[in-house]
């Protein structure tokens, strides 16, 4: 529990990091831990390979010292046996071995000294041997010397020695032999040893090597899962880039054809009011040269350019403020709103209206207090072009009713009547700047078909929306979704 906690804390920032990192640098290091493993596995076992041969070498080597050394000891005997032999027959044929000695023991002499040049003890003990080996040699040397000299003096070859005299010259040289017996001995023990230690360290090796290779198999096998998790996350992640640029493009192409019909509407609502305007002043030019009585002409049409000039500035002001209010409200402008009061404002401002139009206005607004934050006079704005529009395309005799409920998280307003309906191929576009249903309709009610979208666009500067549903013949409800005061506040504390 202890140690979870803290490599769940380091987990979180290392992958916060790894999120960071640009796409390229994630695949060479997803690339990387394989081939990384794959060298350092590599390398360790080129390390181990070179102690082994290393130590396999010095095994050989010490083996054949041993070698060395046991021949120079049989040598060494087999002088020895050759001499007893010929002192006690005094026959030749047992000389062969000595005189194989004295050949082989200088040789074996010199390959001993170069096998252990390395070894400063080996050599002292080696220089040692030599020496009693020289001794024993001089000793074996004399006793023939002396047989000979004997044998040659009683004249008869076949004379033999007393056995007291024969003991004596047996005996004589045991001792050195005996050292250089126990000297040899010693450094052939010493030989053993080291092949001991070093066939130790050979095995230690071996289950080294064989360690090695286990922990190199689970840290390749490792690497290879990290790998192909990672390359699972940077193929999903490619993957939701792609989905998210597609998106992107396609609101990207949405925007460009709404620009493009935006402009072309623009032009189009204020070439017309100019042509108008540029005509009818060219009348009333004409008309001054008219006489008096042509005044009254004159009147009409200055009044037909006053109208044109005041839908114009109308446009204009429309644009202004869609231009203005592109985004989110600031948190200075929202301010607490009882909504309670500005929709039974509204309903008074608006039944007067209804009533000239022979409609039935009618409100359900609950008694419950609902406050929201807001611009109020935007918002005002916004559900008055609502019933703007559900007066203008409500026939007489038709109702309409504003309402209002609420939920523990926001507050709905609609807006609904009994009207000509929305075609369904149209409502995708209704909230488009300049988009009409019926464009003589419109016309002849005076609207531009930017009320709708600038409805829209301040539900959602109010972090809002705006939805319509209609059916032709049977009316249209427009709903609007706002949160409540305390949702709000909390969304834009988690926004900034």
């Amino acid at each position: 529990m202890t140690t979870t906690v803290p490599m769940l804390h380091l987990a979180k920032p290392v992958h916060q990091y790894w999120q960071n990192l640009p796409i390229r640098v994630k695949g060479i290091v997803i690339i990387a831990i394989p081939v990384t493993c794959l060298f350092t596995a590599l390398a360790a076992f080129a390390w181990l390979k070179a102690s082994l041969v290393e130590d396999e070498n010095w095994v050989q080597h010490t083996q054949t010292v041993r070698i060395e050394t046991k021949q120079l000891l049989n040598a060494l005997l087999d002088a020895e046996t050759g001499v007893r032999g010929y002192g006690l027959t005094q026959r030749d044929e047992f000389l062969a071995p000595y005189g194989s000695a004295l050949e082989v023991i200088p040789s074996s002499l010199q390959r001993l000294e170069a096998l252990v040049q390395d070894n400063p003890q080996q050599v002292a003990r080696l220089d040692y041997i030599q020496e009693l080996i020289a001794e024993n040699l001089d000793i074996f040397e004399r006793k023939m010397i002396l047989q000979r000299n004997l044998t040659r003096i009683q004249g008869q070859a076949d004379v033999l020695v007393p056995a007291a005299s024969l003991y004596d010259w047996l005996e004589e040289g045991r001792a050195t032999m005996d050292e250089a017996r126990l000297a040899i001995d010693r450094f052939a023990q010493t030989e053993e040893d080291l092949l001991m230690e070093r066939s130790q360290h050979q095995d230690l090796y071996r289950q080294i090597t064989w360690i090695v290779l286990c922990i190199s198999g689970v840290l390749g096998t490792l690497g290879a899962l990290v790998a192909v998790h990672l390359f699972s996350h940077l193929e999903q992640e490619l993957a939701d880039r792609e989905y998210h640029l597609r998106e992107t493009n396609q609101r990207l192409e949405t925007a460009c054809d709404q620009l493009q019909r935006f402009t072309a509407n623009a032009s189009h609502e204020l070439r017309a009011p100019l042509a108008a305007v540029l005509s009818n002043a060219q009348v009333g030019l004409m008309a001054l040269d008219e006489p008096e009585g042509e005044a009254i002409a004159l009147r009409g049409k200055l009044e037909k350019i006053v109208t044109l000039t005041k839908h114009m500035s109308t446009l204009v002001g429309d644009l202004l403020f869609l231009a203005r209010h592109s985004g989110l409200l600031s948190d200075d402008t929202l301010k607490p709103v009882c909504l309670n009061d500005l929709l039974n404002h509204l309903l008074q401002d608006w039944i007067p209206q209804a009533r000239a139009s022979q409609l039935q206005l009618t409100g359900h607004i609950p008694q419950d207090h609902l406050s929201i934050q807001a611009d109020a006079n935007l918002l005002k704005q916004a559900i008055a072009n609502l019933l703007s529009n559900a007066c203008r395309y409500t026939a007489a005799g038709g109702s309409i009713q504003l309402s209002a409920y609420a939920t523990s998280t926001q507050v709905t307003i609609q807006v609904s009547d009994t009207g000509i309906g929305i075609p369904s191929k149209a409502l995708p576009h209704i909230f488009e700047r300049f988009y009409r249903v019926d464009t003589k309709r419109s016309k002849t009610s005076g609207g531009f078909g930017l009320g709708l979208a600038i409805a829209q666009q301040i539900i959602y500067a109010h972090h809002g929306t705006l939805d319509v549903t209609s059916h032709l013949g049977q009316g249209s409800v427009f709903t609007i979704t706002l949160p409540l005061a305390t949702m709000l506040s909390e969304a834009v504390m988690i926004a900034s």
